[in-house]
Formats: C-alpha cells, sequence, structure tokens
C-alpha cells in the first residue's frame, strides 16, 4: 500500500512538472557512500564540515570522519551512547555533536581527533533530557532543545525554559524549529505545530495563537521575515508581521513532506523529504516543483553545502554528494534536436536551428519555436538587421525579411555550411567547400572558386572588425587566407607550421581576440599573429581535432574536440564532459557562442546546452600528501624529509574535496633552487615513488585539479634532502684523493725539487703526528692512572664495608651465646647496612659500566616535564620529614624530548644528594625554567656546602669520594657521576654552584621538545 502511494505521488509530481514551458531545473550529478562502498554505518542523520575540510557524520553507531577516502569511527568515552543525532557548527567554526545522553565538542589535539565532553546531558532536570536540535541566534547564543523543553547555553552556563507537555514530541531527532526574525526577535514552534515568541523582558516563550494542528519537522527562512516549514501535510509559508507580533499562515504544497531545507540560490531551494526522494523547488514561479532526477533514496535527514561547492546528502541508505552540473540543457522542445547553428539577432537575441525549426531564447530563457516555412535539412542560420538568413543541405539559401520569405537561391547542390554578413551588398556563403558572395539588393551570386585554382577547399570564414573576410581551408600548404574589401582581392596568408600537420589538414572553425585570429584545426588550436603560428597547449587534447571555437570576455577561449568542451583561461586548461552536463559528446560544427549576458552556449547531436561563464574559477584544495607506510603520516607544507641517496620514498597523494575519484594530480621534482619545468601525472593509484636521486637539496611539488569548472590547486612543497652514501661522502672522497696524491708523489721521485718539497712536506706530517701520538699517549697514561687511582678508592670503598659484614659475622659465629639479643640485632642491623651500602655501590658501578660500554640504549621522546618534577617533589617530601627538611617545587608545563628512565635518575639523585647534606628545618628547592632551546632544571639546598677544591673534584673519576651527610648518611659516591653521563647523553649539560655552609645549586639542561 506505501509503495503504491509513493508511485502514485511521483506520478503526480511528474505530470505536474509536464506541464511548465520551459523544463529548466538544476542538474546534479551524484557520487554514493554506502556499505557498497566505504560506508559501514549507512543510516546518517547528519552532515558538517570544519575549517580544515574534514567532513563529519552523525550516524546511529557514532561520529564518523572522512579522511584519505576512508570513514574513520571517533572514539567515544566509555559506556556513553553511540546514537548521535547532529554535528551543529557555530559561528567561530567549534563543531558540537548531539548525542543521546551528551553534546560533545568535536576537537584536533595533537593530530587526533577526539569528543570533549561539552554537556552533559540526562544527569537532573535543570540539563537537557535526550537533546534533539542545536541553534545559534544572531547574539551567537546557543539554543538546546530537548522532547520536550527548551534550554539556553550563554557564557558558560545552562539555563532552562520549561515548555508545556502538549509540546512533547514523537520525533526520535526533531523537536522545536527556531525562526529568528529580521530584527532578532526568537520565535520556535513545536514539532507538534504550536507557536512561541520569545520575550526578554518576562525572560520567557510567549504563547501565539497560532497553531498548526499538524507536526513540524524543519523549517528555513526565505526572505524577510518569510519562513517555510516542513511539515506533516505539506509545506507551510509562516510570514511575520514584526509590527503587531502576528503570524501568517499559507498553504504551499500539501503534497510534499519536508525533513529539511537548503537554498541552492535566491530563487531556488532544496527540499529533501521524508519518503518522496530529493526536490526543487523554485520559489520565484508558483513554488513550482521539480524531482531531481536520479537521486537514489526516499528518506533525507539532512543537507549540507561544503566551500568547495559540493552538497552532501545525509539519508537513511547512505550519503550522496551532489555537484552541480556546469551545463544545463532542460529545454523540453528542443533538448532531442540535432542543432545544426548557434547565432545572435543584431538585438543580442539568441536563436540556433535544428533540422527543421528555428528556436528564440525568450527573456525568461524559454525556448520558443519561430515560424519559418522553408523546405529541407538546415544547416545554418545567420541573422542581420529584420533579415534571417537559412542554408539548408540541399545547397538552398532562403532569405526571410521579419517571417516573410523574399527570396529562394539555389547556391549549390551540396549543403551550404557558413554564411557571414558583411551588409546588404555583400553577404558571403560557402557551399561545397566554394566559396560565394551574394549581393541581397541585386540578387547577383558571385563564385570565387577560380581564385583558389578550381580547388573545393573552404571550411570556414570569419570576418573582423574591419568587415575583412578570414577564410579558412583543408589544404596542408595553403589553410588560410584573407579577402580585402578594399582591394576585393583574396590573399593566402599561410605560412609554414613550427610543428607537423598532416596531409588531410583542415581549419574547422576562427575567431578573433583582438588582433590575434585562433583557429580551430584537424590538428589542434592553433594561434596566427604577426604573421607566425603556434599551436596553443592543450594537455593531453593539444592534437584533438578542435570543431567550435568561442572567446569570453575574460579573453578564455573554448573550443570542442572529440572529448567533450574545453576551456582555456591563460595557463589553465579544463575538460567539460557529458559527466558535466552536455547532453552529448557529439558536437555540432562552428556551433559554440557566448551570448551578450555571458552564457556559452553549445550545439550537440541531442540538443543544445549552456553554462554560466563564471569571473573566477573554483579553487581545487591543496594535496593531502601522506607517507606510504602502516603508520600513514601526514606531510605537512613545507615540511623537510630525509633519505639516502638511491633509496626509495613513496607518498599517497589526496583531497579534502570529494569524491577523490575526480580529482587528478600532477607533481615534478627539482633541485631546490629551480623553477618548475614539466609536471607529472600521478599513476592511477595516486602514488608518488622517488628514487636514484643523486644527494642535494630536492623540492617535491604537488598540485591537484578536480574535474570538472576547478583550477589547478596551489602546489602543495615538500622539501627533501638527499644524503650521500658514506663511500661518496667528503671525507672518504678525500682519503682516496690523498692516496692519489701519493701515488702521483711516488711516481715523481726522481724529480729532484719536487721529492726534497714532498720530503719536507712528509716530515712535517710525520712530526705533527707524532706529537699528536705522544698526546694521545699522554692522554691514555693519565686516564690509566685515574682508572688506577679510581679502582684504589673501589677497592677501598668494597674492603671497609666487607671487613665489618666479615667481623661481625665471625663474632655472631662464635660468641653468639655470649651476646644478648639485643647486641646481635645491632650486629645484624650492622652487617645489613654494610651489605646494603655495598650492594648500591656494586649498582652504580654496573649503571657506570654499562656507559661506559654503550650498552644504554636512548630511548628519547616527548614528555611533559613537569609530570617528573611534580612526582620526585612529592616523593621527596616523604624522605626529607625524616630529617625534618621542607622539600618545594612549583612548575608549568615544559615539554622535552629526553629518555624518561635517564632523566628520572638525575632528579632522583641530586635530591637525594640535597637531602642528604641539609639540616633540619633546612629548605630544599627544586625549580625549572624555560630556555631558547633547553629547559634547566636547578636542585638547591641550603646544607654543608662545598669548597673550591671539593667542587674541583666533582665529576672526575679519579676523585670519587664517600663523605657523610649530615645525619651519618652514607654513599657509593658515584651518584653525580652517573648524573652527568645521562645528563650528556641527552644531548644537555650539568654544573654546580656551591658555597661552604652557605648551601648548594646543582643545574643541568635537557632539549625543548
Amino acid at each position: 500500500m506505501i509503495s503504491l502511494l509513493f508511485r502514485s505521488f511521483f506520478i503526480l509530481l511528474l505530470c505536474s512538472v509536464s506541464f511548465f514551458s520551459n523544463g529548466q531545473r538544476t542538474n546534479f550529478r551524484f557520487f554514493n557512500y554506502n556499505k557498497e562502498n566505504k560506508l559501514n554505518e549507512e543510516l546518517v542523520k547528519s552532515s558538517q564540515q570544519d575549517s580544515l575540510g574534514v567532513y563529519y557524520f552523525a550516524t546511529d553507531g557514532g561520529v564518523l570522519f572522512l579522511e584519505n577516502d576512508h570513514f574513520i569511527l571517533v572514539d567515544i568515552p566509555q559506556g556513553k551512547s553511540r546514537y548521535f543525532k547532529e554535528i551543529f557548527r557555530r559561528d567561530n567554526g567549534d563543531l558540537l555533536a548531539v548525542s543521546d545522553d551528551a553534546i560533545y565538542q568535536i576537537k584536533r589535539e595533537s593530530g587526533k581527533i577526539i569528543l570533549k565532553l561539552f554537556i552533559e546531558c540526562n544527569t537532573d532536570n535543570s540539563k537537557p533530557k535526550y537533546p534533539k536540535y542545536l541553534f545559534e541566534d544572531q547574539n551567537n547564543n546557543l539554543w538546546i532543545t530537548d522532547y520536550n523543553d527548551i534550554f539556553r547555553y550563554k557564557n558558560g552556563s545552562i539555563e532552562k525554559f520549561a515548555m508545556d507537555e502538549k509540546n512533547r514530541t514523537s520525533s526520535y531527532a526533531r523537536s522545536f524549529q527556531f525562526l529568528e526574525s529580521d530584527s532578532g526577535r526568537l520565535l520556535i514552534v513545536s514539532q507538534q505545530g504550536w507557536f512561541y515568541q520569545f520575550d526578554e523582558n518576562k525572560h520567557e516563550f510567549v504563547e501565539s495563537d497560532l497553531h498548526l494542528m499538524r507536526l513540524v519537522f524543519a523549517s528555513i527562512k526565505i526572505g524577510k521575515n518569510e519562513f517555510l516549514l516542513g511539515t506533516s501535510q505539506g509545506i507551510l509559508k509562516i510570514t511575520y508581521d514584526e509590527k503587531n507580533g502576528q503570524l501568517v499562515k499559507e498553504e504551499i504544497k500539501p503534497s510534499i513532506s519536508a525533513s529539511c531545507f537548503h537554498k541552492l540560490s535566491d530563487s531556488k531551494l532544496l527540499v529533501g523529504t521524508w519518503f518522496q526522494g530529493l526536490i526543487e523547488v523554485d520559489l520565484s514561479d508558483d513554488y513550482k516543483i521539480y524531482p531531481i532526477g536520479g537521486f537514489p533514496y526516499f528518506t533525507i535527514n539532512d543537507i549540507l553545502f561544503d566551500q568547495y561547492g559540493k552538497y552532501w546528502v545525509s539519508t537513511n541508505s547512505g550519503i550522496v554528494v551532489m555537484e552541480k552540473k556546469f551545463f544545463s540543457y532542460e529545454f523540453q522542445t528542443s533538448n532531442a534536436e540535432y542543432i545544426s547553428s548557434i547565432n545572435l539577432t543584431s538585438a543580442g537575441k539568441l536563436r540556433f536551428s535544428g533540422r527543421n525549426q528555428v528556436f528564440e531564447l525568450d527573456e525568461k530563457r524559454n525556448i520558443i519555436s519561430l515560424d519559418f516555412n522553408f523546405e529541407g535539412a538546415l544547416d545554418v542560420c545567420e541573422f542581420f538587421g529584420d533579415f534571417t538568413f537559412l542554408g539548408t543541405e540541399q545547397g538552398d539559401l532562403f532569405v526571410y525579411k521579419d517571417k516573410e520569405l523574399i527570396s529562394k537561391l539555389s547556391i549549390s547542390n551540396h549543403a551550404i555550411t557558413s554564411i557571414k554578413i558583411s551588409s546588404e551588398e555583400r553577404i558571403w556563403v560557402v557551399a561545397n567547400k566554394e566559396l560565394f558572395k551574394f549581393n541581397l539588393k541585386t540578387g547577383i551570386v558571385k563564385s570565387y572558386l577560380k581564385e583558389f585554382n578550381g580547388k573545393r577547399i573552404i571550411q570556414n570564414i570569419q570576418l573582423d572588425d574591419e568587415q575583412n573576410l578570414y577564410i579558412g581551408a583543408e589544404y596542408k600548404h595553403s589553410y588560410l587566407f584573407k579577402f580585402d574589401f578594399i582591394t576585393d582581392k583574396i590573399t593566402d596568408l599561410s605560412v609554414p607550421t613550427p610543428f607537423e600537420i598532416s596531409e588531410d589538414f583542415w581549419v574547422r572553425d576562427m575567431k578573433f581576440d583582438e588582433d590575434t585570429l585562433y583557429m580551430g584545426t584537424s590538428g589542434g588550436l592553433l594561434k596566427y599573429s604577426n604573421k607566425s603560428i603556434e599551436k596553443m597547449d592543450l594537455d593531453d587534447m593539444t592534437n584533438s581535432e578542435v570543431n567550435s571555437l568561442a572567446i569570453d570576455k575574460d579573453h578564455s577561449i573554448w573550443l570542442t574536440t572529440s572529448k567533450g568542451v574545453i576551456r582555456k583561461r591563460k595557463s589553465d586548461i579544463s575538460l567539460f564532459t557529458p559527466d558535466q552536463g552536455l547532453p552529448s559528446k557529439t558536437f555540432t560544427t562552428r556551433n559554440l557562442l557566448v551570448d551578450s549576458s555571458g552564457y556559452l552556449w553549445v550545439g550537440t547531436s541531442n540538443g543544445i546546452a549552456y553554462a554560466p561563464i563564471l569571473d573566477s574559477i573554483l579553487s581545487t584544495p591543496t594535496p593531502v600528501v601522506y607517507l606510504t607506510d602502516s603508520e600513514g603520516e601526514l606531510i605537512g607544507q613545507n615540511d623537510l624529509m630525509s633519505i639516502a641517496a638511491n633509496s626509495m620514498l613513496l607518498l599517497d597523494v589526496s583531497a579534502s574535496i570529494y569524491p577523490q575519484k575526480q580529482n587528478r594530480f600532477e607533481y615534478c621534482v627539482i633541485q631546490a633552487s629551480q623553477p618548475i619545468i614539466k609536471w607529472k601525472k600521478l599513476s592511477s593509484k595516486n602514488q608518488i615513488l622517488i628514487s636514484k636521486l643523486k644527494a642535494g637539496k630536492y623540492k617535491i611539488c604537488i598540485r591537484g585539479k578536480h574535474e570538472g569548472n576547478y583550477k589547478w590547486s596551489e602546489a602543495k612543497v615538500i622539501h627533501l634532502k638527499v644524503s650521500r652514501i658514506w663511500y661518496f661522502r667528503w671525507y672518504a672522497i678525500l682519503s682516496g684523493c690523498l692516496i692519489i696524491l701519493l701515488l702521483i708523489f711516488l711516481t715523481n721521485q726522481y724529480s729532484k725539487k719536487r721529492t726534497q718539497k714532498n720530503l719536507l712536506e712528509l716530515e712535517k706530517i710525520v712530526s705533527d703526528r707524532t706529537i699528536q701520538l705522544q698526546n694521545i699517549n699522554d692522554e691514555l697514561s693519565n686516564a690509566n692512572m685515574a682508572k688506577d687511582k679510581f679502582m684504589s678508592i673501589i677497592a677501598h670503598d668494597l674492603r671497609n664495608p666487607f671487613n665489618a659484614i666479615r667481623g661481625f659475622s665471625r663474632i655472631l659465629l662464635q660468641d653468639k651465646n655470649l651476646l644478648s639479643a639485643e647486641e646481635r640485632k645491632e650486629l645484624v642491623e650492622t652487617i645489613y647496612r654494610s651489605s646494603n651500602d655495598t650492594y648500591k655501590l656494586l649498582e652504580s658501578l654496573l649503571e657506570w659500566a654499562n656507559v661506559q660500554k654503550g650498552n644504554f640504549k636512548l630511548k628519547p621522546e616527548t614528555f611533559d616535564l613537569k609530570e617528573f618534577l611534580d612526582k620526585n617533589v612529592g616523593i621527596h617530601k616523604s624522605l626529607a620529614s625524616l630529617k625534618d627538611l621542607h622539600v618545594s617545587g612549583e612548575f608549568d608545563t615544559a615539554m622535552v624530548k629526553a629518555d624518561k628512565a635517564m632523566i628520572d635518575t638525575v632528579i632522583r639523585n641530586l635530591l637525594s644528594n640535597a637531602i642528604k647534606y641539609s639540616f633540619p628545618k633546612q629548605t630544599i628547592r627544586l625549580k625549572c625554567k624555560l630556555d631558547k632551546d633547553f629547559v634547566v632544571v636547578k636542585v638547591s639546598d641550603e646544607g654543608v656546602g662545598m669548597s673550591d677544591k671539593q667542587l674541583e673534584k666533582l665529576f672526575k673519576i679519579d676523585m670519587v669520594s664517600t663523605s657523610e651527610g649530615t645525619a651519618n648518611e652514607t654513599g657509593t659516591g658515584f651518584g653525580l657521576m652517573l648524573s652527568k653521563e645521562f645528563v650528556e647523553l641527552n644531548g644537555g649539560n650539568i654544573w654546580v654552584e656551591s658555597e661552604k655552609n652557605k648551601g648548594t645549586s646543582f643545574y643541568f639542561s635537557i632539549p625543548r621538545g
């Protein structure tokens, strides 16, 4: 039964459209995202785009975003609802996502998209319960509706406006609609059809007299205090009388059940419906409706118009991306005709002909048929004042004044293909590839076949501003002629072409742009100026046959080829195919025209099409580039990358404009200082493979172009540094050069003078090397002595605790019966402390030894130093309290790049030392300061301090010593040595300031992250 109603509705809808005389509407092309095409969750409630061009979608399975042609699910907080109803964009660009139990802000943090809780819902009566819909007024107040009430979010607080129970919505996603007047007066209508006005003085919504007695689902403002509502019983128009505060309703389309609206233009609307698909409404023509032909789904939830000129339609069956086709051709009376000719009258009206009739475009852009009686099939029509000239395939020329036939001439027994009019005395006609001149006053027809040596080679004729006739021919060596009406002579203007042309070369159409003549030929688009000729670059279509030419006011050149309509505007070249609205890719000859209103008209084998010539071409966004690996790292503009010579780099390229299959990309790899010379196309996978580059600095430039009325994007530039392989680096080359020089020296040793000179140089080198070796030997000797001393210190530090352990252990074994329990306990504690100190010493020795041998692997990462400092302050406060010490420190966020474990060890060692050498009641301070490239950490105490001699011994292997703390604490003496090694491994420095009996301050630096 329901399907029968659907079919009945569409039959009625199509029947109503068929009565419209012009039949014009907006043409769209479609691209679907559904389960068969990357979209797993097909029930899409809402779509939105952020300021960076990323698309987001509210679905019954969560919030999705589109990246590199893949839909990615945004993580939802644990235990929260996955049912989302709307993605809302505020005036400041913030995106809000509405779910069943919360409103979130969509944010990008550290390269990841997250849902940040904005308003917790369903918690108490002061918060929205099952929120439905958001609205932002002219004062940037955010209004929120739930199943029954309205809330205002202002300056971080939520205010509730309780509404009557009769307004309780019956819809899962719809409740109140907001209608804001021109003056900012806020009106609302509930889903149940009750109207309210917001009274600022009373601070409440005041009920109006109007009640619609139907359900309301959608709204849009269409004019001054004029609104359309989508209701369960059709579309209503609501007019608000600002002066009297009254609402007036008017039935518009009772048969349309609208779910959403979007403005196509000031006079046209897109209307989504619940079960009737997508519809276009003409506001300027009595709200006439046109079904959007080819739209694939019935139920529509939302329409988004993105920043690239595309429409994203959210449906119960997926997403449909719609784009206005560049060309329109919806003329019911003529769009199936073979268009034989297009021209303008003297008054600037557009007329064109099919095979059997002539059409005219009226002021309302309707096509009307003109009543000209003639025999045969039309091939060309031309207009001059009140005169109309029709040429047929049979070679007959019909001349009309107004619509009265005044003359019929049989020019030839073959088709008349071109007519140009200089005056009533000079009408030029091409028939059977022969040039004729016809005098309208005398009726005399003159042939110019002899001037072309009896050859029928004429293809096309064109007049310049001085009424001189230019003649295009089909002869390889003589393809362009000029008739000078003053001398009454024809001159061959052909010049040798600097490019190869075939024997069957022809010139089919010609157009002037100031003093330059452009020619559409079998070998492409040619430019003739100052007696020289050149071929115009049309990318892949440079050598394509050109049948028609037109030039607009911006000096853009339009032409037709077998591939489609081409526009060349300076260096930008665009191709328009049937995907952009052309009724056919078979174009009739010389049937491309720009009218006085700035519209381009093109004749095809299946009717006429037109397109507005826009002053600006839409820009394709800069390409998005990823590293082709498991991580898919996004590469930013002007990022620097490094690879080794002869290695490979693979990049994925996409764009933020969709569908991706309508994008094409080009790239070039050039030396950093070179300009771009030539672009290369990307592979079908949109990947760039770079390999076999020599060492040096390069730029990878990538640009993109979207199909249709889009120009090339700005180039994305990636800087690439290619490093030499080790054996090509300077020191390897230098070593090789030295060897070669040595060989040259040996082969030229018979030269006494050179030998003496080289010997002196060699002696100097030997002397220098000897000194260097001596210095190295001295350093090694000193190092060995230092290590010997170091080992003796270690042996001493190990011997004492071991002697204590041995002695006390022997007493416990031999005299255990003579010792009291308290004495035995004291001896055991002494043994434990000695063994523990020895273990710490050995542990520090092992760590230090591992660092010296290079066994410690640095694992740098970026982290917030504040967390480590806070943690250590907390730990050491407890330790310091045992000595009645105070540890303080407050820190700001400081991002550093270092090995976490090493830095943690350094901080612990320095704080432990500060506690060890401080007296009760004193304060230990931990501070952090941001420098240009480093973060500097300071640990200071008020304790025993150090003398200058003690400071000199710090951080030296041969002067490691232990000293007791203020509470007789012992230590290994290796903490500072290990700290120094760890800090320097992470690219920092450590230093100390101290004064005897006044305290010590240790400093160390870490690179910023």
